[in-house]
């Protein structure tokens, strides 16, 4: 995306957390900047793209950020996918400071972003999605004002949450065509020839029946999109079961080395073979006296079973209550060995926090399963 401002003209001053990667941009006429403070500084117009919310508020707000140096006057366009509350929360900085706003994610991969052919989503005041097109008209062929500043993030995971699923579920079909000995050239022709046939299937199924995996978008990134629509469904009252069930395959995906392959490399760990390695279930059952049972249900869900899951070894986790005190915490992990690193790098001092926490009063075991089938 830089590369097509610099092509178009745009004096352009470029800052990564990775400094190498502006060598390139250097050298056809970016200037290097030392800090985003410093690319920031005295600019017209701030363009951002960072992976996830935490990384956007650590270039904005550390104390060499952005917001340091952003001027009255100047416009922020951030291209991440950070979700609308972080977008809504950085529109609200960047009013603070006299300056304006347009969250503006992109739909498309790197393909599309070095031919300017990505389809943008804008947010902001309509003043403020104008006075961004000139810029954003260089990246992209379809520049789609969508309303006020965090509803171009909110469309994005929609977006995306249909690119996840549609690719997840192909995967499976592809699996289920081979297992019954159907060629992948005629289930190709049958895609090309039927209502199911789009732009998207046209690039994405080769990736999954050739498995080619080379990173156009990653399981890492896709993962982050998938949860912040998670937390957003949350926040909305939306269960999304079938949206959980997609995760649980992307997580596995990650769990077995491939976060950072393109996400359609989940047909490689949807494809187990018979004998092969099973999902495994983790899992903590508490018998809480009752006086202690309401305090320990919102410690084990805002503090224990995050920092569980933090560990980065389980693809997903439950909580289930079975009355008079009784709790179940569920963690899924794709393989024994995550279970295994778990137990030997994480464990103890989890268990020692819940411990002191609740000295007495609770009694908890623990088991491990392994998946063996399920029923539909």
């Amino acid at each position: 995306m830089a590369a097509r401002l610099l092509a178009a003209g745009a004096p352009l001053t470029v800052w990564n957390r990775s400094a190498e990667r502006i060598t390139d941009l250097a050298a056809k006429g970016a200037r290097g900047a030392r800090t985003p403070s410093d690319a920031a500084y005295d600019a017209d117009v701030v363009m951002t793209m960072l992976a996830d919310p935490v990384a956007l508020q650590q270039v904005l707000s550390a104390p060499d950020g952005v917001a340091k140096t952003l001027r009255r006057g100047a416009l922020l366009i951030d291209c991440s996918t950070v979700g609308p509350v972080a977008a809504r929360a950085t529109a609200e900085q960047c009013a603070a400071r006299g300056a304006a706003y347009v969250d503006a994610p992109v739909l498309g991969s790197v393909p599309a972003a070095q031919e300017g052919t990505l389809t943008i989503f804008a947010g902001g005041s309509a003043a403020d999605v104008e006075r961004a097109r000139p810029v954003l008209a260089h990246l992209g062929k379809t520049i789609m004002p969508t309303g006020e500043a965090g509803s171009a993030n909110a469309l994005k995971l929609v977006m995306n949450l249909l690119i996840g699923g549609q690719t997840e579920l192909m995967a499976e079909a592809f699996l289920l065509a081979d297992r019954v000995g159907l060629p992948p050239n005629i289930v190709t022709e049958a895609l090309n020839g039927s209502v199911l046939n789009s732009a998207f299937v046209g690039y994405k199924a080769p990736q999954l029946l050739e498995r080619k995996f080379a990173p156009l978008f990653t399981t890492a990134l896709l993962l982050k999109d998938i949860d912040l629509a998670l937390d957003l469904a949350r926040a909305h009252g939306l269960p999304l079961p079938g949206v959980r069930a997609v995760r649980d395959a992307y997580a596995g995906a990650a769990s077995a080395g491939r976060r950072e392959d393109d996400f359609s490399s989940v047909i490689a760990t949807l494809d187990v073979t018979e004998g092969g390695e099973q999902p495994v279930i983790y899992e903590e059952t508490a018998r809480v006296d009752l006086a202690l049972a309401h305090e320990f249900a919102i410690f084990v869900r805002d503090v224990h079973i995050p920092d569980v899951v933090r560990t980065g070894c389980f693809m997903n986790a439950r909580l289930d209550e079975g009355g008079e005190g009784q709790y179940r915490l569920v963690y899924h992990a794709a393989l024994q060995a995550e279970v295994d690193r778990f137990l030997a790098y994480f464990a103890p001092t989890l268990r020692e926090r819940l411990t002191a926490r609740f000295p007495t009063g609770v009694t908890i075991t623990r088991r491990v399963w392994t998946d063996r089938m399920r029923w539909p």
